[in-house]
């Protein structure tokens, strides 16, 4: 009897070293895979964070938010939610920080290239019209300019400069923008002309889409009313009868109710954005 206790006794410290093995190698690989990836998502963004610092903050909210989760609801299901949205939550805020930044940087082009054409036709060279741009402008159009401007002078290709911010920014305006410089540097032209041209282009364009916002800005707010509305009406019932709508979070019945009900709002969702999303 003493042998097979202490067999089960080395079996299960074996598990549980295996365990512990296991969720650190696991742990190392997240940690090095998540450091790689906020390391060059953020040098993307001019952020300079150290990406540690960054996984540490993210491994704390990560353990965080299910623990504070079950202690509020005692509900299996919304701490494994919760779980769900701390390791989605990073990338989440990237995409929204990374937007932002995208958006502002069209915004600050067509003056950027104005500038650029005005500084041309005065007579100054290419150089000097890029550090016009960076000089006179604010981030984050000088940052990418000023990248642009330091890999010239460190002797790197301007068409392979173009190309790099294009790949770096993935936005259709600068896009345009790399291809219309590619193009003057290979077959000349006027370069300050289609400038011009291309700022007056992107100018319309935004004010095309802005209109276009403008029009189907009722529709994307319908979708987040109808998106809202089921868990505020679930929230409402649970005030008045909380005996009646218990089941609903602490039962495997609930849970697959409420995981059809999540991925319908999403299908939903996708939906709508499809009908009000267009491109110019």
């Amino acid at each position: 009897m003493t042998w097979l206790l202490l067999l089960i006794a080395l079996m299960v410290l074996g598990a549980v070293g295996a365990l512990v093995v296991a969720a650190r190698l696991g742990l190392e690989r997240w940690r090095a895979s998540f450091t790689e990836h906020a390391k060059v998502s953020m040098e993307d963004m001019f952020l300079f964070i150290d990406p540690r610092r960054l996984f540490r903050l993210n491994l704390v909210v990560f353990l965080l938010l299910p623990l504070t989760a079950w202690v509020l609801t005692g509900s299996l299901f919304f701490a494994v939610v919760a779980a769900l949205a701390g390791a989605v939550l990073p990338r989440v805020v990237w995409v929204v920080m990374r937007n932002r930044r995208a958006d502002k940087l069209v915004q600050q082009l067509p003056d950027a290239l104005t500038m650029m054409a005005g500084s041309l036709r005065a007579g100054a060279s290419l150089q000097i019209a890029l550090d016009m741009v960076v000089k006179e402008s604010p981030a984050p159009i000088s940052q990418e300019f000023s990248l642009l401007l330091r890999e010239q002078r460190l002797g790197l290709a301007l068409e392979d400069s173009l190309r790099g911010m294009g790949g770096r920014l993935h936005i259709e305006e600068v896009d345009l923008f790399v291809s219309a410089m590619t193009i003057a540097k290979e077959v000349g032209g006027n370069l300050s002309e289609i400038l011009e041209r291309l700022s007056s282009t992107l100018r319309a364009k935004a004010a095309m889409e802005g209109k276009i916002r403008a029009l189907t800005s009722q529709g994307k707010m319908q979708g987040v009313i109808v998106g809202l509305l089921p868990v505020f009406l679930a929230g409402i019932l649970y005030i008045m009868d909380p005996v009646a709508m218990l089941p609903l979070f602490v039962t495997p019945y609930g849970w697959a109710v409420m995981a059809a009900v999540a991925v319908l709002l999403m299908l939903g969702g996708v939906f709508i954005k499809k009908i009000v999303t267009i491109d110019i």
